[in-house]
């Protein structure tokens, strides 16, 4: 214990220290960082040349924000849609114009005319533009219908959460006492990617993907798998995705994997709740899949840890409907109520002997499910957070969410229950602060297989260093497992607590995960990728339930990295990180140097989803 607790006490100080320089950096710094609506005036733009046009002049007057000036309050604009649009509220949309800008060159937010490299002429030459129609699709208004401020804000919102959108602007331009024009301006991104990967001696693999293929929004992505040491060398991949068909939000998926004992095939049908004026939601999802995975038997008939390889079949389906009860143009945030039905099934064609009677995630089962949500939810429009740059939307608000079903179990049935409340607000002064409690537990002889789950998530203001921009991050998560009679214990293998960890004996019933990392976004700009440095600190206390959780074994990992992207590009950011892992255990699997590619990262949000089951881990 005294080893723990002096254990406990040095990784105390690292959390202090890498938490107080970021305090020291806001001392340092006069004023954090500005937000982009607040600039000086704007040198000559494209919008200047064509100053003959009124609906370009006030476009202009709008979204023109170049160049910049230092900044006395954060990147958050905390203005509510409807004060956006305020002056035109009601009048009618007589038209709508909509304006496509190439990759690369001058942008929504600095239009300032901009020199081109070689590289960015190339890839505005072989860019097809967004198609003018396919924008149409995604507004949720039509010319000849009144101006509803959520509905402007929501049909920008959404524009800028598409993949082969950078960024996206909706102006309501005054015409008249009673009429308005509305310009709908959006910025492509380079739709073309090409990665490739190898260990430099006997793996390799390739992809090509096109997420906005001639212009239409359809994503389609091939790829290939090359191992000289297994049975077969190639393993092939490919993707098509067809979104908002006919204008009715609803996307098909179909997905094929064949990767050595890696195989999946099967597609989804999908439409989610994009605005809280959304009615109906739901998904149908069908797939087969055989995949190893890691066994331990508890009887003995395999060896201790050993790869087995599962196959199993999957349906997934749900419906959802919610109500909108506070239509006030004037509140910032919008209540639903949303009712949800689904279903899961899974069914083995192939497993471990008698494995389903030790392991859930082994058992044949079909799982009914219905909720009842309570939530409301707003945007905060800002940048520098996850992105590089680009408009970020980030949710605030609040969601009450009571889960309620029953499992169909080939070894029993029994009824489920769960909640979840989370929430998550922008405190002035010290940044955006989000939670959630979650709660799901069986019945089955008493409770049975129950998970409660805390999760607090921070970071600070942004603020201002010379030519670098600094924020920081904190997140702590707690896990308990309660009651659970089989044998699938939490880990913190990856993302269940140390990234780039791998110990498959590392099991305990409850586990309190929390990182620490401070980023630093660079001025550096190579022909558009951009680069932000970090530092990190990541801790783990796992164990059993004969122990509090801080006195339990303590795992950690401390090290430094960069990230490197091109908003213009559909490219994942390039990560490289370097690792030390002080007190790992033996036997276990970690990396020191790791490169990788990493998606960008969404916050919470408030909407209602699918109706489901807490995960065991």
């Amino acid at each position: 214990m005294v080893e723990n607790l002096t254990s406990f006490r040095i990784h105390l100080v690292c959390i202090f220290l890498l938490i107080s320089q970021g305090f020291v950096s806001m001392a340092q710094t006069k004023h954090p960082g500005r937000d982009s609506l607040h600039h000086a005036q704007p040198k000559e733009s494209f919008y200047d040349r064509n100053s003959s046009s009124k609906w370009i002049r006030e476009l202009k007057n709008v979204i023109v924000v170049s160049p910049k000036t230092e900044s006395v309050a954060d990147s958050f604009n905390i203005q509510s849609p409807s004060n956006i649009y305020i002056g035109t509220e009601g009048r009618t949309i007589t038209r709508i114009r909509i304006v496509r800008m190439k990759p690369f060159g001058s942008s929504l937010t600095d239009t300032s005319a901009h020199h081109i490299t070689w590289l960015g002429k190339v890839g505005n030459a072989v860019h097809i533009s967004t198609s003018e129609f396919i924008i149409r699709n995604a507004l949720l208004f039509n010319e000849g219908d009144t101006v509803n401020s959520f509905k402007l804000a929501d049909s920008e919102r959404y524009l800028r959460a598409l993949r082969y959108i950078d960024d996206a602007c909706v102006v309501a331009v005054p015409i008249s006492d009673d009429e308005v024009e509305v310009i709908v301006a959006v910025q492509d991104i380079l739709p073309y990617s090409l990665s490739f990967g190898t260990n430099f001696s006997s793996r390799a693999n390739f992809a090509l993907t096109n997420c906005n293929i001639l212009g239409m929004g359809i994503e389609m992505r091939t790829g290939a798998f090359i191992d000289s040491q297994e049975d077969h060398l190639m393993g092939y991949e490919a993707m098509l995705r067809l979104p908002n068909i006919g204008r009715s939000f609803i996307s098909i998926q179909a997905d094929y994997l064949d990767r050595y004992e890696n195989q999946r095939y099967g597609f989804t049908l999908s439409r989610d709740f994009y605005a809280p004026t959304t009615r109906y939601a739901g998904h149908l999802i069908l797939y087969n899949a055989r995949t190893p995975v890691r066994y331990c038997d508890p009887k003995g008939n395999y060896p201790e840890v050993t790869a087995i390889t599962v196959r199993y079949n999957h349906l997934d389906a749900w419906l959802g409907r919610s109500f909108q009860i506070d239509k006030k143009p004037f509140n910032k945030q919008r209540n639903n109520i949303t009712l949800s039905i689904g279903a899961q099934r899974i069914s083995f064609v192939d497993r471990p002997e008698n494995s389903e009677e030790s392991y859930y995630k082994f058992q044949n089962r079909t799982t009914y499910l219905a909720s009842l949500t309570y939530s409301q939810q707003a945007h905060y429009k800002t940048n520098l957070i996850y992105n590089f740059g680009r408009t970020e939307d980030i949710p605030y608000g609040y969601l009450l969410s009571i889960v309620g079903g029953r499992e169909v179990n080939e070894m029993y049935n029994r009824p489920y229950i769960g909640t979840n409340v989370s929430s998550g607000y922008f405190i002035p002064k010290l940044g955006y602060l989000s939670g959630a409690v979650s709660y799901g537990t069986f019945f089955r002889k008493g409770t049975d297989q129950g998970v409660i789950d805390f999760e607090l998530n921070y970071f600070t203001n942004l603020y201002i260093l010379g030519n670098f921009r600094q924020r920081t991050f904190v997140n702590g998560q707690y896990t308990r497992q309660l009651y659970n009679k089989l044998d699938d214990q939490l880990v913190i293998d990856g993302d269940f607590g140390i990234p780039g960890f791998r110990n498959d004996s590392v099991l305990g019933r409850h586990r309190f995960n929390l990182s620490v990392e401070q980023d630093l976004f660079t001025p550096w700009d190579l022909y558009g990728f951009k680069f932000v440095l970090y530092v990190f600190a990541n801790f783990s206390w796992l164990g059993g339930y004969d122990k509090p959780i801080m006195l339990s074994p303590l795992y950690s990992s401390f090290g430094l990295g960069v990230r490197i992207r091109n908003n213009r590009l559909i490219f994942n950011t390039l990560q490289i990180r370097f690792a030390y892992f002080p007190n790992i255990p033996e036997n276990s699997r970690f990396r020191y140097i790791h490169p990788s590619k990493e998606t960008v990262l969404q916050p919470r949000d408030f909407k209602p989803n699918a109706p489901d089951i807490m995960p065991l881990y």
